[in-house]
């Protein structure tokens, strides 16, 4: 994707802030342009108060510019529960996206870690099926959700994946939140981290793993040291493993999905 075109281009959302919940507020009424307000908004969001999640909505349906939109798109996915994805009216910027914000959307799908987002995927697979690259994004992540290719083909319609999704749900619990086929916890994540931190410092190799940091480190609130490019040595590889320790120490729950530390 363009530089330009993405604000917040790191693996996460950034450090909390210092400054206090009010100070985020008053902030917030002062701002005048949308990025002000989006990056505001963000701070709330990142010291657990997500009370102004329809001020994100809002936004992310009302911004003109790529950049703040592309931008929403990840907060939302990293914010969302169940319930605001079952409701449609909060992705009416879908309707009129263009090719970036749908390659955007079909991308940061998997990251909403709920099977909810599945229909959207579906029904963007339809709309968007004759334009090659689009289409591959998104059937990339109806992939990552269904593992659909083994059971019915890579070539299967949006239909078929649809039908199969009906009887995917019946057996798997929708309520649950998933990473990949598996109900979605830090310390499964931190365990694929650690293997392939280990085979990468075995080789002296860079860490060539993207998806896994950057999740783990928007669901915990701390920053994964490392990222696909870091070349893992010894001293990496041990930062490495005082930050899974760190990790194991604190109760998540199998099944939830966590916004910098804070249940969703």
């Amino acid at each position: 994707m363009v530089g330009s075109r993405n604000l917040m281009n790191s693996i996460w959302f950034g450090e909390k802030t210092t400054l206090f919940q009010a100070e985020i507020k008053e902030h917030l009424l002062k701002n005048h342009t949308e990025r002000d307000i989006l990056f505001n908004l963000i701070e709330l969001y990142k010291i657990g108060d997500f009370t102004q999640k329809p001020s994100l909505i809002q936004l992310m349906n009302r911004t003109k510019d790529e950049a703040v939109l592309n931008l929403c798109i990840r907060v939302f996915f990293a914010i969302a529960t169940h319930d605001d994805l079952r409701d449609s009216n909060n992705l009416r910027f879908l309707s009129k996206g263009t090719e970036e914000t749908i390659d955007t959307f079909a991308s940061a799908a998997i990251t909403s870690l709920s099977l909810e987002v599945v229909p959207y995927l579906l029904a963007l697979l339809e709309d968007w099926n004759e334009i090659d690259d689009t289409a591959i994004i998104i059937r990339d992540s109806l992939e990552f959700f269904l593992d659909y290719e083994a059971k019915i083909g890579e070539e299967a319609t949006a239909e078929e994946i649809g039908d199969y999704y009906v009887e995917y749900c019946n057996e798997n619990d929708p309520e649950s939140y998933y990473f990949q086929q598996n109900v979605a916890f830090p310390g499964d994540l931190a365990k694929k981290l650690v293997q392939r931190a280990m085979i990468a410092a075995h080789n002296e190799e860079p860490l060539k793993m993207e998806l896994i940091p950057s999740l783990l480190s928007i669901l915990t609130g701390e920053k994964v040291p490392g990222d696909c490019r870091t070349i893992m040595n010894a001293s990496h590889y041990k930062k490495m493993m005082e930050y899974i320790n760190n990790l194991s120490i604190k109760n998540w729950e199998k099944g939830q999905k966590y916004f910098y530390g804070y249940k969703l």
